[in-house]
C-alpha cells in the first residue's frame, strides 16, 4: 500500500485522541507520510499510497475535493452519523489494519462530478448544488442537456448529484438512491413551483450546463456543501463526469446495500392487521 495519508478533523470529539492511539502502528507497519487534522495541507502534492480519514462522511467529502484530480485510495473511520462513506468504525480498525495490510480489501471507484465555472474548477464526490441566493423568493435556473434542449426549473433550486450523492441531499429532496457503480447523474428539483417537474437520471458521458437568464434572481454554487461559490446572470457552469473517480477502500464489513438497510431503517417487517 505504501505510507499513509491521515487525515481527520481535530475539532471532532475523539479524533485526535484515536489518531494518536493508532499512529505507532500505523508507523510501525505502513510508514506515514503526512499527518493533516486541520486542513492546512495541500493534498494534491502529499506522495501517499493511501490515506486513512477519521470522521464523517463530510471528512470523506473534503478529502476527495482536497485531493482533486490525484486522488488516492481512501478508507474512512466513521466519527460521524451515518457512515454512508465511512465503512470502519473505531473498534474495527485494528481488523481493518489487518486486511488492508494482507491485501484483504477492495477499491470501489466512485464516479465524480466536476464543476467548472471559467478558471474555477472543483471536483464534488456527492452534489453540485444551485440554489438561491435570497431566501423566500422564486429562483430560476436553466440547464442545457446534452441534445441542446433548454429545462428550466422554477422554485429553490435543482442538486446535480453522482450515484454516491443521491443518498444525501437528493434522496432528501425526493430523488433516486441509485447503485454507484452506474456512471450517471441525477438532477432533483428542490421545492419545485410545479408538481410535473420530477427527478431525471441521465448518463454521465456528456456534460450539462447551467445558467441564469438576464435578470434572474442570483443562485450559489454549493461543491459538496462545503465550497460555496456564487452564479451571476449570464455566468455559464458547466458540470459532467470528472475524469479521474475517488478510489474508496472497502475492508467487507459491510456491502452497500447492508448498509442501506440499516442507515436507512430498511430493516423492519411489515405489519399486517388481523
Amino acid at each position: 500500500m505504501g505510507p499513509v495519508l491521515i487525515l481527520g478533523n481535530a475539532q471532532k470529539k475523539g479524533v485526535a485522541k484515536a489518531v494518536e492511539d493508532c499512529l505507532p502502528r500505523l508507523t510501525r507497519e505502513f510508514g506515514v507520510a503526512a499527518v493533516d487534522l486541520d486542513g492546512t495541507l495541500d493534498l494534491a502534492k502529499v506522495q501517499a499510497g493511501w490515506a486513512l480519514v477519521f470522521g464523517g462522511d463530510g471528512a470523506i467529502l473534503n478529502a476527495s475535493r482536497r485531493m482533486g484530480a490525484r486522488a488516492i485510495p481512501t478508507a474512512g473511520v466513521n466519527f460521524g452519523r451515518l457512515g454512508f462513506l465511512t465503512e470502519i468504525e473505531f473498534e474495527q480498525l485494528p481488523e481493518a489494519l489487518d486486511r488492508i495490510a494482507s491485501g484483504a480489501y477492495q477499491v470501489r471507484h466512485r464516479m465524480r462530478l466536476v464543476a467548472k465555472l471559467g478558471a474555477w474548477e472543483l471536483h464534488a464526490l456527492n452534489d453540485i448544488v444551485i440554489s438561491a441566493a435570497l431566501v423566500g423568493r422564486m429562483f430560476f435556473v436553466s440547464l442545457v442537456m446534452r441534445s441542446g434542449e433548454e429545462i428550466r426549473y422554477a422554485g429553490d433550486g435543482v442538486v446535480i448529484a453522482s450515484p454516491t450523492g443521491s443518498t444525501a441531499y437528493s434522496l432528501a429532496a425526493g430523488g433516486p438512491i441509485v447503485d454507484p457503480d452506474l456512471a450517471a447523474m441525477v438532477l432533483t428539483p428542490l421545492c419545485a413551483h410545479t408538481l410535473s417537474q420530477r427527478p431525471l437520471v441521465m448518463p454521465a458521458q456528456q456534460a450539462l450546463e447551467a445558467f441564469l437568464r438576464e435578470g434572474d434572481p442570483p443562485g450559489i454554487i454549493a461543491v459538496d456543501g462545503q465550497e460555496l461559490r456564487e452564479l451571476a446572470p449570464g455566468q455559464r457552469l458547466t458540470v459532467g463526469a470528472a475524469k479521474t473517480p475517488f478510489p474508496l477502500i472497502r475492508v467487507g464489513f459491510r456491502s452497500y446495500f447492508e448498509r442501506l438497510r440499516d442507515l436507512l431503517g430498511w430493516g423492519g417487517h411489515p405489519r399486517y392487521s388481523a
